[in-house]
């Protein structure tokens, strides 16, 4: 046994494996798990699986306002989205903004490369977004017309005042 290898034994064996490795792992894990789920269901099912992550998402909305401290208005629902996006390993950053439209541009996903995962994967974990910037404020829409799964260089999130 070299030394790596005893030093991860004993960082098991104590439970003081590093918050970024279980972070990335978990997160990781996340994205495989549902990837799987979708492929399992037949297309009735996953339409279900997709208005339960739109769901999840706008029942979110009120605690993430909390937490972030931050105004139900369109700059707000940006950093919603992007304070999400930290919680997943994606990054992101907002690329134009203005009193109407925000523009979020995703340039990494650790889901994005995993197997079978494709734009439909990508949309229907996606509706959790929308859920929770339309739980935020009913009058921003929320839209992604540029994924990285459909060969983009980055997903590209609009939010507009409707």
């Amino acid at each position: 046994m070299n030394l790596k290898s005893k030093l991860m034994e004993f960082m098991v064996v104590h439970d003081i494996v590093p918050v970024r490795i279980r972070w990335r792992e978990s997160a990781s894990s996340i994205g495989r798990m549902f990837n799987d789920v979708f492929h399992m269901l037949n297309k009735g099912e996953r339409v279900k699986l997709t208005k339960m992550m739109y769901s999840g998402g706008f029942e979110d909305a009120d605690k993430v306002v909390a937490t972030l401290k931050i105004k139900r208005n369109l700059h707000g629902c940006a950093i919603a989205l992007m304070g999400m996006h930290r919680l997943f390993g994606i990054k992101s950053h907002i690329a134009e903004e203005n009193a109407n439209e925000i523009k979020i541009h995703i340039t990494e996903c650790m889901w994005n490369s995993k197997k079978g995962w494709t734009p439909e994967v990508c949309a229907s974990i996606g509706c959790y977004e929308k859920g929770l910037v339309e739980g935020i404020n009913k009058s921003i829409k929320y839209y992604c017309p540029k994924r990285r799964s459909k060969g983009d260089k980055f997903c590209e999130l609009i939010l507009k005042k409707s």
